[in-house]
């Protein structure tokens, strides 16, 4: 029998943790944490992927991020925050972004959606997923006007536009 992919929970709404927890335990082997010093414990390399939620009384969702990835982790994020997508989110270093509420629907089509990609194994796979994925939360929250005019957003779209460039190389060289 199949491993069942392991789902890292984080959210300091323990009736949120419990949702979640209940909608992805049939599929995944859910670990859970209700603070950032929680989610460090139950980190490992077995995590796939990480529910992450933005704001937490101990260690933000970005501090957390941060000490992840420090680590060497390289497991797919998901930021399921209540707060909106700002361009500081270019900077973060998470597969996708989305806000709360969020449906179980979405919640998971957007894991099957990631480890859809993780099987297709092409170099700088996650990069272009969490750049694309960036992309389209800055453009369902905020307008062209807001986004168009920042060095960020610019530099974002040429960023993608490479690895998509460099990855079609890639591609067309390997036929």
């Amino acid at each position: 029998m199949a491993t069942k992919p392991t789902i890292l929970v984080v959210d300091d709404e323990r009736e949120l943790v419990d949702l979640y927890t209940s909608w992805m335990r049939d599929s995944y082997a859910v670990r859970t944490a209700y603070t950032g010093r929680g989610a460090l414990e139950q980190l490992s390399d077995e995590v796939d992927v990480v529910l992450l939620d933005r704001h937490m009384p101990d260690l933000t969702g970005d501090e957390v991020l941060d000490e992840l990835r420090r680590r060497g982790h390289d497991c797919w994020v998901i930021m399921v925050t209540a707060v909106d997508p700002g361009l500081d989110i270019i900077d973060l270093d998470v597969d996708d972004y989305v806000t709360k509420p969020v449906s179980r629907t979405t919640l998971t089509r957007l894991i099957e959606n990631l480890r859809a990609k993780s099987r297709y194994g092409q170099h700088g796979r996650r990069e272009v997923t969490a750049l694309s994925n960036k992309k389209e939360a800055l453009d369902d929250t905020l307008s062209i006007d807001d986004l168009e005019g920042t060095d960020r957003y610019r530099r974002l779209e040429a960023d993608l536009q490479e690895l998509g460039d460099s990855m079609g190389e890639e591609f067309a060289e390997g036929e």
